[in-house]
């Protein structure tokens, strides 16, 4: 009897020094450390294109202190200021403990979060310290940064539209552009009074190369032709906001009058309709106020997908048949649409 009882003392005595080594256990894997010390080069950037290839942007901290060893992996989380990180841009980096980033690179990035270009802007940074599913995460302090971003404008190769509707002046002419340099032009012109007639002019001036009409056949609003260096003045049908072209290869051009809108199921017809966008003249861009949900949407013209714009990159830089660009739930609401297709620099903004 006496061995009974000297066994279940045994067994009880291992049940609680084992039970209290699984809780010792648990204790550790649940502490959370020493939280790592992020800091950063500077805490206020003004962006510009000149220093854009510069190591300008730069961040360090310390290693993370769990109470025992384990192999450590750091992500780098950068968010707009009062998001709470909802949807960050998140840089993981093993246990590495410094990031630089170019101007160019850090500009891209604060734009992409949500800050508009030539104004200033917060973007708040930290650094999530991981090690397995079985601890939790430590977070480091914040780091607010003030940052003005700039826009990407490229001076491409272009032509000058001047015509009776602003002037004849080549000076203050709007422009057609060649993004490939490779002697095909093509912008968005704003063309409304007069004869509505025009002429594309090699330099900002009178003395370099003139091209006008030589032939032309009109569908509807639309034109296509050809032109010369010694031919007339080339024209379009009727007031509007045309897509022109110009091909200096093989002297053609063509006019092409478009409205624009937003189709997506980010939108309010979702992807069978457009919701239609109005033209602001005095600024030269196409603008709505609309109901965002989170989805996806595209910029498009007359309604069809002919001529259609997305955001490949996600740097608010705009392509033909680009990819959807994304709402994310953080911009789900209210917002304002800006569309911008000056001189081959085709951007958005939502705000």
């Amino acid at each position: 009897m006496k061995n009974i009882f000297k066994i279940l003392s045994l067994c009880l005595l291992s049940m609680g020094i084992f039970s209290c080594e699984n809780n010792e256990i648990k204790t550790v894997m649940s502490n959370q450390g020493e939280s790592p010390v992020l800091s950063a080069s500077k805490t206020s950037y003004v962006l510009t294109a000149l220093s854009a290839n510069d190591s300008t942007v730069a961040f360090s901290w310390n290693r993370s202190n769990y109470g025992f060893q384990a192999a450590v992996r750091y992500t780098l989380q950068i968010a707009k200021a009062g998001t709470s990180f909802a949807t960050p841009k998140e840089i993981t980096l093993g246990n590495t403990l410094q990031l630089k980033y170019t101007t160019a690179d850090f500009n891209q990035l604060a734009i992409i979060q949500g800050l508009k270009p030539n104004n200033l802007g917060q973007l708040e940074v930290r650094v999530k310290s991981y090690i397995s599913d079985a601890v939790a995460d430590i977070y480091s302090n914040t780091v607010m940064l003030s940052v003005t971003p700039y826009l990407v404008v490229i001076n491409y190769p272009s032509l000058w539209v001047a015509g009776d509707f602003q002037g004849w002046n080549p000076a203050t002419a709007p422009k057609i552009s060649s993004r490939n340099s490779n002697g095909i032009y093509e912008g968005y012109v704003n063309i409304v009074g007069g004869t509505r007639q025009f002429k594309y002019t090699s330099q900002p001036d009178w003395n370099g190369t003139s091209y006008g009409w030589a032939s032309s056949t009109s569908t509807g609003s639309d034109v296509t032709g050809t032109f010369s260096s010694s031919g007339g003045n080339l024209f379009v049908p009727e007031d509007g906001f045309y897509l022109l072209k110009g091909n200096t290869n093989n002297n053609t051009w063509s006019a092409t009058k478009t409205t624009w809108g937003i189709i997506g199921d980010a939108t309010a017809n979702g992807w069978s309709d457009d919701v239609k966008m109005t033209y602001d003249a005095t600024k030269n861009v196409w603008k709505i106020t609309t109901t965002l949900k989170a989805g996806a949407l595209k910029f498009r013209a007359n309604g069809a997908w002919a001529i259609n714009m997305g955001d490949t990159g996600s740097d608010l830089s705009l392509e033909y048949d680009g990819d959807n660009i994304i709402i994310p739930a953080n911009l789900a609401g209210t917002r304002t649409i800006t569309l911008d297709l000056k001189a081959g620099n085709y951007t958005y903004t939502i705000e």
